[in-house]
């Protein structure tokens, strides 16, 4: 199973720290990616995938936004699935 990348982002678009969980594919990660943004009272969470392949880059799965919450930061598009929740 391999392991995701949660990264909780606050309003001006920084994320202090970051948490490591594994997942079954990218939409349970970002299923994930919806407790943790609850969890951590965050306007969202960006979803990533540690490197496996060779050329060593890590791959962006998708940002969840947390419904109401107020976004001062607005994350670069076509960079991966984007959900409100």
């Amino acid at each position: 199973m391999p392991t995701y990348l949660f990264y909780p982002r606050r309003a001006d678009g920084v994320s202090l720290t970051f948490i490591a969980n594994a997942a079954q594919n990218d939409l349970e990660a970002l299923q994930l990616a919806v407790d943790v943004a609850a969890a951590h009272d965050c306007v969202g969470v960006f979803v990533w995938e540690p490197a496996t392949a060779a050329d060593g880059k890590d791959r962006f799965v998708g940002e969840v936004e947390r419904r109401g919450a107020q976004v001062l930061h607005r994350p670069m598009p076509e960079r991966g699935a984007s959900a409100p929740v």
